[in-house]
């Protein structure tokens, strides 16, 4: 069981949900409203600490946070399914390469673990934040240079009758 505090979905599980979904959304050329954003990151990070709640090893509420997320982005979105997928795995690879990374950083200078900094409500809400505003650069550096990995937004929607 991986217990989340309550204020922990303001601190850092919705600011997380927002960069997760907008980056993926980025790199995929959709673009939602940032009302439809924080509407997924908000029931997603309130799913979030019931799921954590739950008796269940470290790490399982990802698979079920994702599909949640995944579908919520269809609905919110309005995305089709596939692309939504895509979205979502993107935008959390990108989020945990990101963590590791600094993770790591962050320990090396500081010498404190991600480990001390869950047990300490100062740390864990602080731990984050590098990551949180570094992501946020490379959004604003996503959106300003217009840059794409791949432009899911052009194409059309995947299983639909146009496509037969």
């Amino acid at each position: 069981m991986d217990s989340m505090p309550f204020y922990m979905i303001f601190f850092q599980s919705i600011p997380e949900t927002i960069i997760l979904v907008t980056l993926g959304l980025n790199l995929t050329g959709f673009r939602s409203s940032w009302r439809q954003i924080l509407v997924v990151a908000v029931l997603v990070s309130l799913s979030s600490y019931f799921i954590r709640a739950m008796p269940l090893p470290p790490g399982i509420n990802v698979f079920l946070q994702l599909p949640l997320m995944i579908i919520l982005i269809v609905l919110i979105c309005r995305i089709p399914l596939v692309y939504a997928m895509v979205v979502s795995f993107l935008g959390f690879i990108c989020i945990s390469l990101t963590e590791t990374i600094f993770n790591s950083i962050i320990f090396f200078i500081t010498g404190i673990s991600v480990q001390e900094a869950m047990v300490n409500p100062l740390w864990r809400i602080i731990y984050p934040v590098p990551e949180f505003i570094f992501l946020i650069i490379v959004i604003l550096i996503i959106n300003h240079y217009d840059i794409v990995l791949y432009d899911f937004s052009q194409l059309p929607e995947i299983g639909s009758e146009k496509n037969e």
